[in-house]
């Protein structure tokens, strides 16, 4: 099985973060994780935010709203946080790496370089605090403790994770150490979870792949990364788009099966297997 999993949300978000130039438009724009069952591993990818006094200001500041905490949002699928073997984290912003605490069982995956990276931002000149933005800081001292007890596995590259899930480094792009992670289909087929490389299809070319890439409009690497990458995932599924899957794109609840909560957030089934 592999699930998408909105746990959070801003019902207007502009585009100028979202696509290279953009002047205007706003979207709606949800936070999502993923988690995929591959035997009798449960793998995450990402796992959203929690709830504490850095994201309950950057909630205010950025207008996400809706917030459900892991516990929540997993026993729609009939997971609990202790039921996670691993965690992929695509990156150390907030709202992908902010809950991993929240998983007690799990080993967690992250680029090396990324880590560090964490660590060269956060400790920049008070000139350079724009590179800290997305940073919770509580973030850092939870790696080193998970590193301490042995749960952090700090990749160098591509590496295998489970039988049917592995990661690809995308260095330099949205963040130093960012990657995307690569699914394998129940008919052998990969699917892409693209971290924040491309945010929405619009950044992929569109649905149908057929207008040019855009990158995103929030890129702490290079842009040029940033499109090569994008150009290596697509070539990773054949030039389907759809098997893609950007993580905060609100088409996905049309293009998957997908469940609308009471709380208005959304459960996609992209592959039952």
């Amino acid at each position: 099985m592999i699930w998408a999993l909105e746990y959070a949300v801003t019902r207007a978000h502009s585009d100028t973060s979202i696509l290279y130039g953009a002047e205007g438009g706003a979207r709606e724009f949800p936070f999502c994780y993923f988690v995929v069952r591959d035997g009798d591993r449960v793998v995450m990818v990402d796992c959203g935010f929690d709830d504490n006094a850095y994201t309950r200001g950057l909630m205010a500041d950025l207008g996400i709203s809706d917030f459900q905490p892991l516990d929540v949002v997993l026993a729609r699928i009939g997971l609990a946080p202790s039921d996670v073997t691993d965690v992929v984290l695509t990156h150390h912003h907030f709202d992908h790496a902010g809950a991993v605490e929240m998983l007690p069982s799990a080993t967690v995956w992250i680029q090396e370089r990324e880590v560090e990276d964490w660590t060269v931002k956060w400790t920049a000149s008070p000139r350079l605090e724009w590179l800290r933005a997305g940073l919770d800081p509580d973030t850092g001292p939870t790696l080193a403790r998970l590193r301490a007890a042995g749960r952090l596995r700090l990749v160098d590259g591509a590496a295998q994770v489970t039988p049917r899930v592995a990661v690809r480094p995308a260095f330099t792009s949205h963040t130093e150490g960012s990657q995307y992670v690569v699914l394998t289909g129940a008919d052998g087929r990969p699917w892409v979870v693209a971290g924040d490389v491309a945010y929405v299809y619009e950044n992929l070319g569109g649905l149908d792949g057929t207008q040019p890439l855009v990158p995103i409009g929030r890129v702490q690497g290079s842009v040029e990364r940033c499109l090569r990458v994008t150009e290596e995932m697509l070539e990773l599924v054949g030039e389907n788009v759809s098997r893609v899957l950007p993580m905060h794109e609100a088409r996905l609840w049309d293009q998957f099966p997908a469940t609308r909560h009471d709380d208005g957030l959304h459960v996609a089934e992209i592959e039952k297997c």
